[in-house]
């Protein structure tokens, strides 16, 4: 059961995250002039990762708080939404310094950060787990 809990979270954030990466793709001129033929994996690609990494935070906060069902531990969900804020506001500051990637002026932002990616793993992860854990 243990395993079939991690692939459904790997599955469902997957689908969430290519959802909200289609819709907030239009705040990157990145996307924007990409062409279709490269704007489509670099999408597929970054939800698979999106997938991955909030797997590995939800794995990470049922080794620390020995518990499967997050839904039923308030330290463990915000432990789970601190640690993905954290690593996504580093992510987003090494993105933009190397030029990964660029905001259009319709990215509303914090810190220099883009609002959108700050909270996309917190997020997509708390409606997974909204939907694995409920649904």
């Amino acid at each position: 059961m243990i395993i079939s809990t991690f692939i459904q979270i790997l599955i469902i954030s997957f689908l969430i995250n290519l959802l909200w990466e289609v819709l907030h793709s239009q705040l990157y001129t990145t996307c924007i002039k990409a062409p279709l033929k490269k704007f489509i994996p670099l999408i597929i690609i970054a939800s698979i990762k999106d997938g991955l990494w909030i797997t590995f935070f939800y794995t990470l906060s049922t080794y620390i708080f020995a518990n499967t069902n997050i839904l039923t531990n308030q330290a463990q969900l915000l432990f789970f939404i601190f640690a993905t804020l954290s690593f996504s506001f580093i992510d987003e500051k090494f993105s933009l310094k190397t030029k990964r990637w660029e905001y259009t002026n319709k990215m509303p932002q914090i810190l220099n950060i883009g609002i959108s990616p700050l909270i996309e793993l917190a997020t997509t992860g708390t409606l997974t787990f909204l939907y694995v854990f409920l649904i």
